[in-house]
């Protein structure tokens, strides 16, 4: 009875294995020996798989390890499941065949596969060894037909030949760069960064023509690789580089006030030096404000470098006679004379001063019987003969100022006047009140005041008899007081009062460091 029962269940066992190959053989693809090779028509092959044309005539040669039976065939269909075969040939009881496709269909296109097929199924041989494709198809969808691509130099198969970060389409139809090549002008910059992120000709190692690589612009020195000149200072980025040793990043490299290119290009000064001539004024304050030659330290050669002249002894550095009394300021610093102010007299010979001296004296003698006449009263003559009594003489002025002489008839001094004295003041009581004496900064002001509010600082020199040293230390007083508005208009100042500044007045040169 046991026996029985074994027997029936490997009978069963055999009947449904019997049927499971029938049914799952050919789905499965069940692996035969062989092999497979492409003999005609073959455009590229690329991992084992052999590419065809889809309108070219492909013999395929197949080779199987054991005689292929007159009961199975060897066909070739596209992979997949319960796919058609495009040809088939049946054995001939030799272990290979030859399957010839003249053309395939019109719509053909991907991968295909051998196999042998037998009564029980499909025996693949091997999968996808033929991938047809079109001419005008895009296999990699990168914008390049698989015919192009076949026929250049770049990966049918890989949309990004060169790994730049740019698609092979894009490269050769709108940049114009190599698709094999990620640096197409070999300026250290990928050509993807170069359109991508820097804008830059990836074409073009040099993009703004600065004679810097745009490579170098980007990963060395930081500067703009699409603008000759980065910091807009008047000189491009390479000379700042490699012959001034000026930053191109910043306009004014050593902040003295004037930028590079004006440096080299107007002042001939040094752009990494304030003080180009070590006189202690720094360039722009010698261009701007002193009118003096940045690169000699005493500009107008009188012993005194400008800054002792500007700093120390308020004299003019563009003069070397500041109050033009015909001895150099040096000379006066040195005696300890004030070379600010005039001191000609001290140089006018004896003659000239003795005949000013009578000239003096004399009109002094002349306002004192002119006084003398004017306060006398003389006696009415009342027509007598003389033999009456005389009407009295108002007495004689006192020669000198004497307090008791007040009162005694004789014409009382008159107070002092000064500048803004009203003459209810002069005519007071007791001792005249006299007020300030007038500045020089008052002089200013009622310069301003009738000039509208507005002068030039050449103008104030003009209508004054100061040096121009002397204008420029007091206008600076002035205007750190407040009582003043100095603006800057390149090499020329023009003063204000407070409030009567015109508007959006400005120095050109004035800009942010």
């Amino acid at each position: 009875m046991t026996h029985t029962i074994l027997r029936f269940v490997f009978a069963c066992a055999v009947l449904i294995a019997g049927i499971s190959g029938a049914l799952v053989g050919p789905a499965a693809g069940a692996a035969a020996e062989g092999t497979v090779t492409v003999t005609n028509g073959t455009v590229a092959t690329a991992d084992g798989t052999s590419y065809v044309w889809r309108t070219s005539a492909t013999d395929v040669r197949v080779e199987t390890a054991a005689p292929i039976p007159s009961s199975s065939s060897i066909c070739i269909a596209p992979t997949g499941q319960n796919t058609t075969a495009v040809k088939c040939v049946p054995g001939d009881g030799t272990n290979n065949v030859t399957l010839s496709v003249q053309s395939w269909s019109t719509d053909a296109a991907g991968t295909y596969t051998v196999y042998e097929q037998t009564k029980n199924g499909r025996n693949v041989i091997e999968r996808e060894a033929i991938h047809v494709m079109s001419q005008s198809g895009d296999i990699d969808n990168d914008g390049l037909s698989n015919a192009d691509e076949v026929s250049g130099d770049t990966k049918f198969r890989t949309a990004d030949t060169d790994g730049d970060g740019l698609n092979d389409g894009k490269e050769v139809n709108t940049h114009g760069t190599n698709p094999t090549k990620s640096d197409t002008d070999g300026d250290g910059l990928s050509d993807s960064m170069e359109v991508n992120t820097y804008e830059t000709n990836p074409t073009k190692p040099d993009t703004d023509d600065d004679s810097l690589p745009d490579g170098k612009e980007v990963n060395q020195h930081e500067t703009d690789p699409t603008k000759g000149d980065t910091d807009g200072d008047g000189l491009d980025d390479a000379p700042e580089l490699e012959t001034y040793g000026t930053n191109p990043n910043k306009p004014d490299t050593d902040g003295d006030g004037l930028e590079d290119g004006a440096e080299i290009n107007q002042y001939e000064t040094n752009p990494n030096n304030p003080d180009s001539d070590k006189d202690g004024l720094d360039d722009a304050a010698e261009v701007k404000e002193h009118q003096t030659n940045p690169n000699k330290p005493d500009t107008d050669g009188d012993g005194l470098n400008d800054s002792q002249e500007v700093n120390v002894h308020g004299t003019d550095p563009t003069d070397p006679d500041t109050d033009d009394d015909g001895r150099d300021d040096q000379l006066e610093v040195e005696e300890g004379t004030d070379p600010v102010e005039s001191s000609r007299a001290a140089n006018i010979p004896d003659e000239a001063l003795a005949g000013a001296g009578v000239i003096i004296a004399a009109i002094a003698v002349g306002g004192y019987y002119w006084r003398r006449r004017g306060g006398a009263t003389l006696p009415e003559d009342d027509g007598d003969d003389g033999d009456g009594p005389q009407a009295a003489v108002t007495p004689t002025p006192p020669l000198e100022e004497d307090p008791d002489a007040e009162g005694t008839g004789w014409m009382e001094a008159p107070a002092k006047r000064t500048l803004g004295a009203s003459e209810d003041e002069q005519a007071g009581d007791g001792e005249s009140r006299v007020p300030r004496p007038l500045t020089r900064e008052d002089e200013v002001v009622m310069l301003l005041e009738e000039a509208g509010g507005q002068m030039e600082q050449s103008e104030i020199v003009d209508h004054t008899d100061w040096s121009k040293a002397t204008v420029s230390r007091v206008l600076s007083s002035m205007a750190d007081d407040g009582r003043i508005t100095k603006i800057s208009l390149g090499r020329r100042n023009l003063i204000t009062l407070p409030g009567e500044e015109p508007e959006g007045a400005k120095s050109p040169f004035e800009r942010e460091a």
